[in-house]
């Protein structure tokens, strides 16, 4: 895939079912704090518990959601081409399910904490806004040489290129020859997996936080009515 405005747009195309995904699990969390806040903490007193049950049912939607993905498009394969069915592959499609599971279940989050701002609807706006820039960003390396420093610190500093398996060599994984690596020398299936991981335990220790400071909400931040 090449760093133009086109590319970039098919691929948040791609992109769809997940963003879709934010949008229903953006409010799993949420939701408990409005009306419902003072039956459910009156019988769940131990917040950290509740938060992690909460995640858990996150990541089983997620889960779902990548079985029928990815179950749907290796049913097609195999119906349309003579598949060859390899280790190296059952790797890689891991690795992408990792990496996507990790940046959709950062966003879903993201979304929840946000909307405990500012409301539901903005809260998938802006992490929705935040995305679509850095697929914006991304074009501004169109027409920059693989060996550019600038184009090398723009991949490592837009964290949404980690999700393009054919820009990255395989790192420890040990798949040589079966990438294009086309940016191999900046990005590593390994580091972009570690990457994603730890952003993900960040934003989580932080709704960790958040939770356990923030109680029902005292006025309606969809309408903004009391």
């Amino acid at each position: 895939m090449e760093l133009y405005y086109g590319a970039m747009v098919d691929f948040g195309f791609l992109m769809l079912p997940f963003f879709l995904y934010q949008f229903y699990g953006g409010i799993q969390l949420y939701r408990q704090f409005c009306v419902a806040s003072v039956y459910v903490f009156s019988r769940t007193t131990n917040r950290v518990k509740w938060y992690f049950k909460e995640l858990w049912g996150l990541c089983k939607g997620l889960i779902v959601l990548q079985v029928f993905l990815q179950g749907t498009t290796l049913l097609v394969a195999a119906l349309r081409w003579n598949v060859v069915w390899t280790t190296e592959g059952w790797i890689l499609l891991g690795v992408h399910v990792l990496l996507f599971s990790s940046w959709t279940l950062t966003m879903a989050l993201g979304v929840n904490l946000l909307a405990l701002i500012w409301g539901s609807s903005m809260g998938f706006l802006v992490v929705f806004a935040l995305q679509a820039g850095m697929l914006a960003a991304l074009c501004a390396g169109n027409g920059l040489e693989p060996s550019d420093p600038t184009l090398a610190r723009l991949l490592l500093l837009d964290p949404i290129s980690r999700l393009v398996l054919g820009w990255q060599s395989s790192g420890i994984f040990e798949l040589e020859g079966m990438l294009p690596a086309q940016y191999g020398h900046v990005l590593t299936l390994s580091g972009s997996l570690l990457l994603l991981v730890l952003i993900l335990v960040a934003v989580v220790v932080l709704g960790l936080i958040v939770i356990q400071k923030k109680d029902i909400l005292v006025s309606n931040l969809e309408t903004g009515g009391v």
